[in-house]
């Protein structure tokens, strides 16, 4: 969706819905259309109270809060069942005037994010000093006493009033100026030191040369930290002891925590870097440059043991082996005995998306594990948790009637994000691609294919002979 009549610089692409709907869960789509009025109008306060607007409104905020603290009581009395029956009133006009809803589109999703990036950019974040209880209560006591002796001449709203006028023009321009000018002076700020040393009972540190930094000091960049896990399942098979060929219907051999298919640690990637350009209240635009990066060399897998508290140790990485045609074969006929075996009968394609009745051993659980149970079970050396057919009576130790197991890989990956002004121009959302990102986890170059090829036993043969009847046409 342009928004200019410039040409595209280089990099710059509009944003493409279907792009979004395929990298952004249903869910939270939904979520983030539904409550555009509402981030609309967060971002509007945010604004106000952060000064980046016209004056006219700030000016009008902070009058009327004072006016809401002076005369909320005599308003309430008066006047709540005629601003009761207004609203009733607009709220019904409104439903009466409700149109269809109108289709999201390119520009709707530009508004949700600007709005979310504007209020994430005026969130106040104050630096709240490190003091101890004993000091922090002896502030309180001494400072008590001047409050009692103001509130017994000043009523309780004006003291209200009086606080929440600190709060809306800290941000203001000129409260930030005259803040700034008095700060300069060097008799108050020695006067404040004095103040809060005698407050909490602390001496004034010795003097200290006080190194400025350079001018062309990087500057700061946001980032945040993501715990990637990825789920390794497995089933044990007679004569092929441990493998990740699993039941079909069954859990991915790799899935999330909700049981969505996943790469393997080897095979999985970070997201593409993302670059999204927005417009700002001055008329320029802001790039915002999303990179990832990962934090640690390696996966780990989250271990347990008895008495103790789960902790992320480095493992061998599994080898990847291909799927070859042989062990396809074998895991559907392993289903058709396992069916026919049953007394039933089940389509040999099947698909996980039904809902097929008669198989009382395969896990179809919608619902996947949840990251706060696995924490509290106990773990072998490995990460292995063990359970029966069903994926049910999880234990730490393998043995009689532990069919099925599971462990946990983890890796922490950061996020660096990068604001940068830029002139006039289009907007939008561009992916690239991760060169020198990913870490090349080494995969072994002759993995060894013994497990998938054992020697031939009963069941195999069983197996094979399976295979080749349901190979044969029906007559």
């Amino acid at each position: 969706m342009t928004m200019g009549s410039e040409a595209h610089e280089p990099g710059d692409h509009p944003p493409v819905l279907s792009d979004f709907l395929s990298a952004v869960p249903p869910a939270l789509t939904l979520a983030l259309i539904q409550l555009a009025p509402v981030i609309s109008v967060g971002r509007s306060v945010f604004q106000i109270y952060s000064w980046t607007v016209s004056w006219y409104h700030s000016w009008l905020a902070l009058a009327s809060w004072w006016a809401i603290c002076l005369f909320i009581d005599k308003m309430l009395r008066s006047f709540l069942p005629f601003v009761i029956f207004g609203l009733i009133v607009v709220a019904q006009r409104r439903q009466q005037r409700q149109a269809p809803q109108t289709p999201a589109t390119e520009y709707t999703i530009q508004i949700i994010i600007k709005d979310l990036t504007t209020i994430q950019s005026l969130l106040p974040s104050p630096r709240i000093p490190s003091i101890d209880v004993p000091q922090l209560f002896r502030a309180v006591a001494i400072l008590s006493i001047p409050y009692l002796v103001l509130s017994y001449f000043v009523s309780l709203r004006v003291i209200v009033a009086l606080f929440g006028t600190v709060l809306l023009t800290w941000r203001a321009p000129w409260a930030t100026v005259l803040r700034t000018t008095m700060w300069h002076s060097a008799w108050f700020r020695w006067c404040v030191y004095r103040f809060w040393s005698a407050l909490i009972g602390e001496p004034l540190p010795p003097p200290t040369i006080s190194l400025q930094p350079l001018s062309n000091s990087p500057s700061p960049v946001q980032s945040l930290r993501f715990l990637f896990t990825i789920y390794e399942n497995q089933r044990w098979w007679m004569a092929l002891d441990w493998t990740a060929a699993l039941l079909p219907g069954e859990r991915p051999s790799w899935c999330s925590a909700s049981q969505q298919p996943l790469s393997p640690p080897n095979a999985f990637n970070l997201p593409e870097n993302t670059t999204v350009i927005l417009s700002d209240e001055k008329g320029g635009r802001i790039k915002r440059t999303a990179t990832w990066r990962w934090e640690e060399p390696e996966w780990r897998v989250i271990v347990r043991k008895d008495g103790g508290t789960p902790s992320r140790v480095e493992r061998p990485l599994p080898n990847l082996k291909e799927e070859t045609p042989n062990s396809s074969r074998l895991l559907k006929a392993a289903g058709r005995l396992r069916d026919s075996s049953a007394g039933l009968s089940v389509n040999t394609s099947l698909d996980p998306n039904k809902n097929i009745s008669g198989s009382i051993d395969i896990d179809r659980t919608t619902e996947g594990p949840k990251e706060n149970t696995d924490e509290e079970k106990l773990t072998d050396a490995d990460g292995w948790v063990y359970g029966d057919n069903k994926w049910e009576a999880q234990s730490n130790r393998g043995g009689l009637g532990k069919y099925t197991r599971y462990r946990r890989w983890t890796r922490i990956a950061v996020v660096f994000e990068e604001v940068e002004s830029m002139s006039a121009g289009d907007i939008g959302i561009e992916k690239t691609d991760l060169q020198g990102v990913l870490h090349a986890d080494t995969v072994s170059q002759n993995p060894d294919t013994s497990s998938l090829n054992p020697p031939d036993s009963p069941l195999r043969q069983r197996l094979r002979n399976a295979l080749q009847k349901g190979a044969q046409p029906s007559s």
